[in-house]
């Protein structure tokens, strides 16, 4: 079996009311997805992160990474991702390189599974059968005010979620903190997360790790930047609250100094960001050596929702899954297959690969 067809597939939805998050502002919901096409007919699809750089990733996908694919063996994917990472190593150990290496990987394993005729999940040698997901929610929107987020929160509760995560970083410190204590009144004992998205400094991320605290905050997801991996270690070691992250921190080796130090607690991997269901699934292994638990991270399409969950049910050290609730078609509607979520608990398709089957329709009404 070879390689045969790279295909980049932009696509990008604009919502009504654009949310924002700690950091910024997210004016649309881009998605780039990869499909691999090989001579025997078998076709996967795989996505990478792509928030405001669709073009760079084609560019990157067609110029650097096609010449090392074409023609190869798609089952041999620890040779390929080998060869990508090592071939981009001058400009390519983090952002849009490391995204498009995750688009083609997860396209890669969808081959491998098609063409066992296993999900990805089982592969990867499974551990369980069902992840928890938390509503992944809470952003910043014109209009919301504090009853609006409460009524949101209720609104999960209403759905079924066990768990919840809203944003915080992205207003004044002391409208945060009513943000905080709003929720926590209006879920009563429910457990929810926050996530700053890396915006605060350290002295404003520990005053919010006590508020944390006080209320019981199940996590605290990504407080500062992960270039001040000193000031990160620091906040961990003076808070109880459990601190998560860093997905913004790709790859084993931008992780490995955050889990041996103990900069993190529960550590937090995108499969589409940091090097595909490879990575991810080392990545969770070396936090399960450090006794570690792992969320996968989602924030974008229908594949990467399947990937992640594929990655995250193949680990011991796994209990939730993030599942973002912000509008969204191309999370909806992208795929003719939809997650489900019963008795508050996700599981995976049980069809050969990642079990998808994209619906052209939506890729044609989204395509840029």
């Amino acid at each position: 079996m070879k390689i045969t067809e790279i295909n980049p597939i932009k696509l990008k939805f604009f919502p009504k009311n654009p949310p924002r998050d700690g950091l910024a502002g997210i004016p649309s919901r881009d998605v780039f997805l990869v499909q691999i096409k090989t001579d025997e007919g078998v076709e996967g699809i795989g996505e990478g992160f792509a928030l405001g750089c669709l073009d760079s990733l084609e560019t990157i996908t067609n110029e650097t990474l096609k010449p090392h694919l074409i023609g190869k063996n798609p089952l041999m994917i620890q040779q390929l991702w080998d060869a990508m990472y090592q071939n981009t190593s001058r400009y390519g150990r983090r952002g849009i390189t490391m995204a498009a290496i995750s688009a083609v990987d997860i396209a890669l394993w969808d081959i491998l599974g098609k063409v066992s005729g296993q999900p990805v999940y089982k592969l990867l040698g499974a551990a369980r059968e069902s992840l928890e997901p938390y509503a992944s929610a809470g952003y910043y929107m014109d209009g919301k005010g504090l009853t609006e987020l409460q009524e949101e929160f209720t609104g999960y509760l209403d759905m079924g979620f066990k768990t919840m995560k809203m944003k915080v970083g992205g207003a004044p410190f002391n409208e945060d903190v009513e943000r905080v204590r709003a929720v926590r009144k209006a879920v009563g004992d429910a457990d929810f997360g926050i996530d700053a998205n890396n915006a605060w400094d350290y002295p404003t991320a520990l005053k919010m790790a006590r508020i944390c605290e006080e209320e019981n905050v199940l996590f605290f997801e990504e407080p500062m930047s992960t270039d001040f991996m000193q000031d990160c270690i620091r906040l961990a070691h003076s808070t109880d609250v459990p601190i998560a992250g860093y997905e913004t921190n790709l790859t084993r080796f931008g992780m490995r100094d955050f889990i041996v130090n103990d900069a993190v607690d529960i550590v937090q991997v995108d499969a589409i960001w940091s090097g595909g269901i490879s990575e991810a699934k080392r990545v969770g292994e070396l936090a399960a050596a450090w006794g570690k638990s792992v969320i996968p991270h989602f924030s974008a399409s229908m594949v990467s929702l399947a990937a992640n969950l594929s990655f995250g049910l193949s680990l011991s050290n796994t209990r939730y899954m993030e599942y973002t609730l912000d509008e969204n078609p191309l999370r909806t509607e992208l795929c003719q297959q939809g997650i489900v979520m019963k008795d508050g608990m996700v599981t995976v398709f049980e069809e050969p690969g990642l079990g998808l089957s994209l619906n052209w329709d939506t890729i044609g009404k989204y395509r840029v």
